[in-house]
């Protein structure tokens, strides 16, 4: 009997934009996450999105609490300013149909989400592609 390949036993994707309103989803049963976009129309601005996180509820460990923005961790080759955000940019002239990926380098919370900053976001459908399980 043959062996087949399933990606989507260990990366696990979920609506994160769909170019009007954002999800959000828990990250904690997983070790890696990173968002996929493709581009579902013309990006004429910059299409930009800003990395939020929460605990879970008080009352619900299974909802999340209050969203706060995500601040930018610098890489090596990065000059961040202290307070800077976490932040996605589409540039502007991105080719209808393109795929394009992002992450971010730490676990801010038990929840992530993306939030529509400015530009072209609703030409813009996003999913949040989490990989693991982490137990």
């Amino acid at each position: 009997m043959p062996v087949q390949s399933n990606p989507a036993i260990q990366n696990v994707p979920s609506i994160a934009w769909d170019g009007t309103v954002a999800f959000s989803a828990d990250i904690r049963p997983f070790i890696r996450f990173g968002w996929s976009f493709q581009i579902a129309g013309v990006i004429a601005v910059d299409a930009v999105f800003r990395v939020q996180a929460a605990p879970p509820s008080p009352a619900n460990n299974c909802l999340p609490g209050t969203f706060v923005d995500v601040l930018a961790v610098p890489m090596c080759d990065e000059n961040l300013l202290p307070g800077a955000l976490a932040t996605v940019t589409i540039p502007a002239g991105t080719p209808v149909g393109s795929i394009c990926s992002a992450t971010i380098p730490c676990r801010p919370d038990a929840f992530v989400r993306l939030v529509a900053v400015s530009g072209s976001t609703p030409n813009v459908r996003a999913m949040l592609v989490r990989q693991g399980p982490r137990n």
